[in-house]
């Protein structure tokens, strides 16, 4: 999966495209480690490119949330939208992990 970093702020984004499933979330999963591990501030997923979600891209999700309230930092997401945000919609998810349009809306709530 391709997938791109940046730091916006006093917060590390990952940009991850197309689909976040099964077949892509390995790919992910030794860069959340470093955003856990390496990062001090809080974590926006940009999802605005992902069209397909699944239950392990969302495991993958809720297991970075958790990690990151241990460490009293945040987890957003960027630009759901289509069938991941009705997904996340439906699991009550959204409710738990914030979402946001862009990072502008992100830094003008912080």
């Amino acid at each position: 999966m391709e997938y791109a970093t940046y730091q916006a702020s006093s917060c590390d984004v990952i940009e991850l495209q197309t689909k976040f499933d099964a077949e892509t979330v390995n790919d992910v999963r030794g860069h959340f480690d470093h955003l856990i591990k390496d990062c001090a501030g809080d974590v926006l997923v940009d999802m605005s490119s992902v069209s397909e979600l699944d239950s392990s891209g969302i495991g993958a999700l809720v297991f970075l949330y958790k990690r990151l309230k241990i460490e009293s930092r945040d987890l957003g997401l960027l630009g759901v939208n289509g069938k991941p945000d009705e997904l996340l919609t439906m699991l009550r998810i959204n409710q738990t992990i914030k979402q946001y349009d862009s990072i502008e809306e992100y830094l003008s709530k912080k």
